[in-house]
C-alpha cells in the first residue's frame, strides 16, 4: 500500500512538472522551433548585452528588427556613453551607420547568413538545430538547451540558452572551453510577426532619426575632441610582438596617431577622431568584434569605437589574430 502511495506521489510530480514546461520533451521542442523558424516572418527584440572579452564588462542595450528574407536592423547602444551603432540590411545591401559622426559604411555582403550572431534569434534556432550532441534541461518554465557555439569569434566554445513556453528567447550565455562566460544577453521583450513601416530599414530614415537623438552627444563628442588626442593600446599582441614606434601626424587638420609593431608578425595600428562625414566603402567583408562590426579585406581591418576611427594594416598578420588585437581595445579608457 504504502509503495502505491509513493508511485503515485511520483506520477504526480512528474506530471506537475510535464505541465509547468508544457508537457513536451526535447524533441518535440525542437520540432517546434523548426517549424517556427519557417514560419516566423518577422520580429522585434529588445535586450541587454553584456561583453566580457575585454579589459572591462561592456554594457549594451539591443533592438532588433527582421523581417524576412533579408531585411535587418540591429540597433547596439552603449549604456555608459550612450552612443548608437546601427547594422542594417535592405536592398542595397549592408550598412553600418555611426550616427553621432554622420557616418555610414556600405558592403556588399551575404551578412548575416554567413555567420551567426548572438542577438538574433534564428541564429540561437539554428545552432540548437544544428548540435545534434545538444543537451536539453527545464529551469522553472523555461526550456534550456547547452549547444556548440558557431560565432566567428573561435575563443566562445559553449552556449547555453533558454527558452520561454512560447519559444520565446529569455537568455542566452556564451562561454570560452573552460566554461567562462564571456557574452551574455538578457531579452526584455519579444515579439512575434510585428508589421514595419515602409521605410523602417531604409538607410536614409535610420540616419536621420537616429541622428535627431543623438545631437547631445555629438555636442559632447566635438567638445571632448577639442582636447588632446588620446591614444588606445591593445592589451593583446600575438606571441613576440611589440611596440617598436609611436607617431602623431596631422592629416588634412586631423590628428592620426600611427603604432607600429613588429616581431613574428608586423603591423600598424592607425587610429584617429574624423570630423563629422559620411563616408561610404563597398569593399571588404563585414566581421563581427562583438562590440561593433568591422570591414575585413586586403590586408587591412577597420572600425569605429567611442568615436575613433581604427585600422589595422599589415601584409602577414592573419584575419583571426586581427580580430584579437581589435577586441583587445574595447573597455579601455585612451591615454
Amino acid at each position: 500500500m504504502k509503495k502505491r502511495i509513493l508511485l503515485i506521489s511520483l506520477l504526480t510530480l512528474l506530471a506537475i512538472v510535464l505541465v509547468a514546461c508544457g508537457g513536451k520533451g526535447e524533441e518535440d521542442v525542437v520540432g517546434d522551433l523548426a517549424d517556427q523558424l519557417n514560419a516566423m516572418q518577422s520580429y522585434k527584440a529588445e535586450a541587454n548585452l553584456v561583453l566580457n572579452t575585454g579589459q572591462e564588462p561592456l554594457d549594451y542595450t539591443v533592438e532588433v528588427w527582421h523581417k524576412k528574407p533579408e531585411y535587418y536592423r540591429i540597433a547596439l547602444t552603449n549604456k555608459e556613453r550612450g552612443i548608437t551603432q546601427i547594422i542594417l540590411k535592405n536592398d542595397d545591401g549592408v550598412f553600418v551607420l555611426t550616427p553621432h559622426l554622420n557616418k555610414s559604411f556600405r558592403f556588399q555582403s551575404d551578412w548575416p547568413q554567413s555567420q551567426g550572431q548572438v542577438y538574433l534569434y534564428e541564429s540561437l534556432i539554428k545552432d540548437i538545430l544544428a548540435d545534434t550532441n545538444r543537451k536539453f534541461s527545464t529551469e522553472g518554465n523555461n526550456f534550456v538547451f547547452d549547444v556548440a557555439a558557431n560565432y566567428q569569434n573561435k575563443v566562445l566554445s559553449h552556449q547555453k540558452i533558454a527558452l520561454d513556453r512560447e519559444l520565446k528567447p529569455v537568455k542566452l550565455e556564451v562561454s570560452d572551453a573552460n566554461f567562462n562566460v564571456l557574452v551574455s544577453v538578457d531579452y526584455t521583450s519579444f515579439e512575434s510577426n510585428p508589421t514595419f513601416e515602409e521605410d523602417a530599414f531604409e538607410m536614409k530614415r535610420n540616419m536621420e532619426s537616429a541622428l535627431i537623438d543623438s545631437i547631445p552627444t555629438m555636442a559632447e563628442e566635438q567638445e571632448q575632441n577639442q582636447g588632446s588626442f588620446g591614444t588606445y593600446y591593445p592589451s593583446y599582441l600575438p606571441t613576440n610582438v611589440e611596440l617598436v614606434e609611436e607617431e602623431e601626424v596631422q592629416v588634412h587638420g586631423i590628428p592620426r596617431v600611427i603604432l607600429r609593431y613588429a616581431g613574428n608578425y608586423h603591423f600598424n595600428l592607425i587610429q584617429e577622431r574624423p570630423q563629422a562625414k559620411d563616408v561610404s566603402m563597398q569593399v571588404g567583408d563585414i566581421i563581427d568584434l562583438g562590440f561593433t562590426v568591422g570591414v575585413m579585406g586586403d590586408g587591412n581591418l577597420a572600425w569605429t569605437y567611442e568615436g575613433v576611427d581604427f585600422l589595422i594594416s599589415s601584409d602577414n598578420l592573419p584575419e583571426e589574430e586581427m580580430a584579437a588585437i581589435a577586441q583587445s581595445l574595447m573597455g579601455q579608457s585612451n591615454k
